[in-house]
């Protein structure tokens, strides 16, 4: 099997979902905002039960703090927003709510690179063939991006180019490394990650602005202070 066949199959996968829900569902679901409600209770729980997976919580403490502090100052939320109004100036210039897209668009970028299975996938693809994960992974993805693409969020489709450039660079890692990745290493990835999905489940409902883009970094921590 190809290296990397089922991060591809992930991406293309979403693009394909927000292209297809676009051309179908030709009545939206009103309410943008009010029904992120739902999804973020779901991601909140979820949240939840991985940052509890975490083998140790000063892991967890330290990794977010490091990654806070690294990307608050390279402003990596402000970037990926910036990427959004790109792709919308580029693709979509004429036909959506230009903060509505950005705003989906960020939603489902953060959601699908901040749990486990993005970074735990493409090792087990690479090292062990093995494209279980992703492919789970990819129908969460598609059901999250048919959610928020029939509720207007026209930019969770474009998700796809998030999970090609985040996945694609740790299958470049596996391939380096050569390597599967240790059981401590992945269970920290899982417990870091719940508790940037618990950031990401208070913004979608409402309840602060957590920049949790800035965060992202704290999921490579573990490579390092485990190693």
């Amino acid at each position: 099997m190809i290296p990397g066949i089922g991060t591809l199959i992930n991406s293309f996968a979403v693009i394909g979902v927000g292209i297809l829900t676009r051309f179908f569902v030709k009545k939206e679901i009103k309410n943008f905002e009010n029904n992120l409600l739902p999804l973020g209770l779901l991601v909140l729980t979820l949240g939840i039960r991985e940052s509890l997976k975490s083998p140790e919580f000063l892991l967890t403490l330290v990794a977010v703090l490091i990654g806070a502090i690294i990307g608050s100052f390279l402003r990596i939320e402000e970037r990926i927003k910036s990427f959004g109004e790109y792709l919308h100036n580029k693709f979509e210039k004429d036909s959506s709510e230009k903060s509505k897209f950005i705003e989906s668009y960020l939603t489902a970028s953060l959601i699908v690179v901040t749990g486990p299975l993005a970074i735990v996938g493409p090792f087990l693809d690479v090292v062990e063939g093995n494209i279980e994960l992703l492919l789970i992974k990819t129908a969460l993805d598609c059901f999250l991006v048919l959610f928020l693409t029939s509720s207007g969020g026209k930019g969770a489709g474009y998700s796809g180019i998030s999970i090609l450039i985040y996945q694609g660079f740790f299958t470049l890692c596996a391939l380096g490394l050569g390597g599967s990745i240790d059981q401590v290493v992945a269970d920290s990835i899982a417990g870091i990650g719940g508790v940037l999905l618990v950031g990401v489940g208070i913004n979608l409902l409402g309840l602060k602005q957590i920049p949790v883009g800035n965060y992202i970094l704290s999921l490579f921590v573990p490579f390092f202070i485990t190693f």
